[in-house]
């Protein structure tokens, strides 16, 4: 629950506790539809709470989501880059590609021959 969540909690408890003491107190001193409505007006912080746990209840479970299509997507990003490493590794030199095939860099292992048809 955040800090705001748990500050509400506690006002809507408090008005309960206050709204159901004074219910009590004024059981038989007023009308009896006054006394009702109090008692009716001291359940509505009840829903305020529940509201608020399952908002917290919520946030939590979308926060669960969040970090596992996080997870999700490092995964993604690192088998992406994986293949792009893979595809760099198998491709042959930068001069062979500018010079249209014709001649390999020094240190690339796709040398051939020039002798070769390869």
């Amino acid at each position: 629950m955040s800090r705001g969540s748990r500050t509400l909690t506690v006002l809507y408890i408090a008005v309960a506790l206050w709204l159901s003491f004074c219910t009590v107190r004024t059981w038989g001193a007023v009308p009896a539809w006054t006394t009702l409505a109090m008692a009716a007006a001291a359940l509505t912080p009840v829903m305020g709470v529940v509201r608020e746990t399952v908002i917290a209840d919520e946030r939590r479970a979308v926060a669960v989501l969040r970090e596992r299509e996080g997870r999700r997507a490092a995964w993604r990003d690192a088998a992406a880059a994986a293949l792009a490493r893979a595809e760099v590794e198998a491709a042959c030199c930068e001069r062979w590609w500018t010079s249209c095939a014709t001649e390999h860099d020094p240190g690339c292992t796709h040398r051939t021959s020039w002798g070769s048809t390869a």
